[in-house]
């Protein structure tokens, strides 16, 4: 019987991403095995994983209560029920990929218990508690940042995956052709700037709301905008396109001069490799993660970062030109630095899965 992977990243594309580049990269290498994903419900696995033609198992989302409230009670029994239903989704598994986040954490304790073998990819400069716990259980550690693989004793720096569409920009043979294109079937002028505006795989109210607000005083910059597949979807208009998620980011990133978004690890690992420079506005929430993230890309000059509170109309209005110059003149130290982590990745799991079975088989 073919060998079955299991990946478990899911919430936000920070996990998502990285988990299907792995799994394009399994397949295309390995093409024998079988890869399948581990997600919870109404998150936007759902929508990204089925699209690229894996199968999704679903679980309950456990949350860590980082205050005490009337539902932190209900932890344990989330918990528990999340951790049966992984265990059912892993019959027959015969390898655990994980990518942090909500799913992760009962996946981890199930692979556990069925002594099946882990794999953890950290992406962030800041780990999250799902995997702090998976660096315990796993036997195979990757990370995205040399800081945190100097915290963590064995693990392997790798850097992040990176969708393989994006990978091959750095190797375009006309990017002005490319850039024009994609202007074109935007409606944009491709001798003007372009701004592109994300906030996050979820979109960001706060990040909708400055830029409607601009829009309403500044009419001369091009700005393509995605607002989040739960938001509101503003009207379009000379110059402005707005979109409830970006689907390929290879047109954005190959025609857009600024971004002004998220910091989360993917994005910016995605800008360190593209060579592209950002307005970065690190998400209020979590355990701080995206600030150190901003702030690796700031100190190499490619990132301007604005905290949540202080990005407002105002700040936009005087420091986007500014930016827009920067951007300009940004002349990247290096680029592709990611572009094989996928394959690296893609390889220590298959010589677990390979070591795994030569000492005894599937779990």
């Amino acid at each position: 019987m073919a060998p079955r992977i299991l990946l478990a990243g899911g919430g936000t594309a920070g996990h998502i991403e990285p988990a299907l580049a792995v799994a394009d990269e399994i397949v295309r290498i390995y093409p024998g095995i079988t890869c399948e994903f581990l997600g919870t419900d109404g998150a936007l696995e759902t929508l990204l994983v089925p699209k690229r033609g894996y199968r999704l198992h679903r679980i309950k989302k456990v949350v860590l209560p980082r205050k005490l409230t009337p539902s932190t009670a209900l932890f344990p029994v989330r918990l528990i029920i999340s951790f049966l239903q992984s265990l059912r989704a892993m019959k027959g598994a015969d390898l655990l990929i994980g990518f942090g986040g909500y799913v992760s954490a009962p996946a981890y304790l199930a692979a556990t218990a069925k002594k099946i073998p882990v794999v953890i990819h950290e992406a962030n400069a800041k780990p999250g508690w799902a995997n702090r716990l998976g660096r315990h259980i796993a036997q195979v550690t990757a990370v995205n940042f040399e800081s945190v693989r100097r915290q963590w004793p064995g693990a392997v720096l790798t850097g992040m995956p990176i969708r393989h569409s994006l990978s091959t920009l750095n190797s375009l043979t006309d990017p002005p052709g490319f850039r024009a294109l994609q202007c074109a079937s935007w409606g944009f002028d491709s001798a003007k700037p372009v701004i592109a505006v994300f906030g996050g795989s979820q979109g960001s109210l706060h990040i909708n709301r400055v830029i409607s607000e601009f829009l309403q005083r500044n009419s001369e910059l091009q700005i393509i905008h995605a607002v989040g597949i739960n938001n509101p979807l503003p009207e379009a208009r000379p110059g402005y396109l707005a979109v409830p998620y970006f689907h390929d980011m290879a047109a954005i990133y190959g025609a857009a001069d600024l971004l002004v978004t998220r910091s989360g690890a993917v994005t910016c690992s995605e800008l360190s490799s593209l060579g592209k420079y950002a307005i970065l506005i690190p998400l209020p929430h979590g355990n701080g993660e995206q600030v150190d993230n901003a702030k690796a890309l700031v100190d190499e000059g490619a990132a301007l970062m604005v905290l949540n509170d202080e990005f407002t109309t105002e700040w936009f209005s005087q420091n986007i030109h500014g930016a827009i110059e920067s951007a300009r003149n940004f002349q990247p130290a290096h680029r592709g630095s990611n572009s094989e982590a996928a394959t690296r990745i893609a390889q220590l799991a298959i010589s677990l899965l390979e070591s795994s079975a030569a000492k005894g088989g599937r779990s």
